[in-house]
């Protein structure tokens, strides 16, 4: 049976206040824009044969959480994984949390869970066959394998996700820009320039440390 939506929404809030509350390197996730069934997220992995590779996902929620079945955790494009399905893209998350839990489970913990596949690999009951063999028998032919999917995530990493482009809290990057890295300098070095004819939304409101503020309610850096 669904849940009212206004219950569904309050419930969602609180797993996601709970998951700020964690702490785990490397990834972040924000609900998206067009349901908050769905989350959004990127895995930076800083250790181990995957190191260096940014992958994206998303978390899907059943409408009848935390009741019922698991999420579900899809990568875009698929990463090259004995747990993930080399087709969907789909991580198997059954093999931890074979049965969802209410008040036992939480989706901070499916994060943590992402995390753990990439610092320690397992090959039992592998959804991909072939990652779960090569891993096992070859070695040095399955870390080729790694390694290109690490550099096609750093070559794919400025194009939007097919998933995501029309979600208005996708996460995006863009290519570095000269003029952003003088900003960063000033900002190191602490002189004020670095504000100058910048206009737009600023990431803190001074002194509330409130996101994405209205530039109109700054106070000038002038003062």
């Amino acid at each position: 049976m669904e849940k009212n939506e206004y219950a569904l929404d309050y419930i969602l809030q609180a797993e996601y206040n709970l998951l700020r509350k964690q702490f785990i390197p490397g990834i972040i996730v924000i609900p998206s824009g067009k349901s908050n069934l769905i989350w959004n997220g990127v895995h930076f992995i800083s250790q181990g044969p995957y190191e260096g590779g940014v992958f994206r996902f998303s978390i899907l929620i059943p409408n009848t959480f935390p009741d019922g079945d698991c999420p579900q955790v899809y990568f875009s494009p698929s990463v090259y994984h004995p747990q993930i399905n080399a087709q969907t893209g789909e991580l198997d998350i059954k093999r931890y949390f074979p049965v969802w839990k209410r008040n036992g489970h939480h989706l901070w913990q499916v994060l943590r869970y992402i995390r753990r596949i990439f610092q320690k690999i397992e090959i039992t009951n592998a959804i991909n066959l072939d990652a779960a063999q090569l891993y096992e028998h070859d070695p040095g032919a399955f870390l080729l394998k790694v390694s290109e999917c690490v550099n096609q995530s750093k070559d794919n990493i400025y194009i939007p996700d097919s998933l995501t482009s029309d979600d208005p809290h996708a996460i995006v990057f863009s290519p570095w820009n000269e003029r952003l890295q003088a900003v960063q300098q000033h900002l190191l070095t602490g002189t004020k320039q670095a504000f100058d004819n910048i206009q737009g939304l600023s990431w803190m409101k001074p002194g509330v440390y409130q996101i994405l503020t209205r530039e109109d309610t700054l106070t000038s850096h002038q003062n």
